[in-house]
């Protein structure tokens, strides 16, 4: 498994924290898992499947092919991927609101829903799709990416105080206040509350939650040795019981019963989404 991490140029940086390119076959000895669960994040990214199709599958139903690309909405369940023998893909990383303002659909009507793209940005996703396959090396295939996102730039819609003030709030791992950012977005809390569903997705103290969960499972992922009760404990949860609640709302199962093991043969999706 490799994978590229590239910066966005200087104009895409509003909206676009980073591109990922990440290649990974499944067919050689000793390979990690094809299988993994993927659980809820803060983040929001466009994904470019340039080899097998992943195949989705949410709580008990079967596994779905998904399209070669596709936009992921907010999450609040985890879903289960199978990534096939041969996995290529690129990964576009949003940063707060900014699905919103690519889109110009509300988050809060595509919540724990994925779309293939080309029914939201068009046909013109077949050209990059075409471009991405025929790009001979990494650094090719980051140039298509920024080359389409760069063409986007005029049809974005506009960018609020709100949009910085809750990208505060992810550098600060969920722990700012509610009135705080209410009066960095220079919103009543009631109006912030209503505009957190419009360009996120998720009532703001949910949002909160999310991003202190993810932290702390990305840096289990990191860091496997690391017991629970230190990570409850460096990420801010009042307490033990208060962390495993938060786990499982999100996850779907109590911390404990992700192993070592199983992450000594999994794929880190957590990190590079995030």
């Amino acid at each position: 498994m490799y994978h590229t991490f590239y910066e966005p140029q200087p104009a895409l940086q509003e909206y676009i924290s980073g591109i990922f390119v990440l290649d990974i076959d499944f067919t050689l000895p000793g390979s990690l898992s094809p299988i993994y669960t993927f659980v809820p994040s803060h983040t929001r990214f466009i994904c470019f499947y340039l080899h097998d199709q992943v195949k989705v599958r949410k709580q008990n139903g079967e596994f779905i092919a998904r399209e070669r690309a596709i936009i992921i909405g907010p999450q609040l369940t985890p879903v289960t991927l199978d990534l096939g023998k041969k996995h290529q893909t690129v990964i576009v990383v949003l940063k707060p609101c900014s699905m919103y303002r690519l889109l110009g659909v509300p988050l809060e009507e595509i919540v724990d829903r994925d779309f293939d793209a080309r029914l939201i940005l068009g046909r013109e996703i077949d050209e990059v799709l075409e471009k991405l396959m025929e790009a001979r090396t990494d650094q090719d295939k980051n140039e298509v990416v920024q080359n389409y996102f760069l063409c986007k730039l005029s049809e974005l819609k506009p960018a609020l105080p709100f949009d910085p003030a809750m990208l505060q709030q992810v550098n600060a791992m969920g722990s700012l206040s509610m009135d705080y950012l209410a009066s960095q977005s220079c919103l009543s809390v009631r109006q912030f509350e209503r505009k957190s569903l419009e360009r996120i997705g998720l009532p703001p103290k949910l949002y909160a939650r999310m991003i202190r969960f993810t932290n702390a499972y990305r840096f289990k992922e990191d860091f496997p040795h690391i017991t629970w009760n230190e990570i409850a404990y460096r990420f801010g949860y009042f307490d033990q019981m208060h962390f495993i609640r938060d786990f499982k709302y999100f996850a779907g199962f109590i911390p404990h019963l992700l192993k070592k093991e199983d992450l000594a043969t999994s794929v880190r999706f957590q990190t590079l989404a995030n």
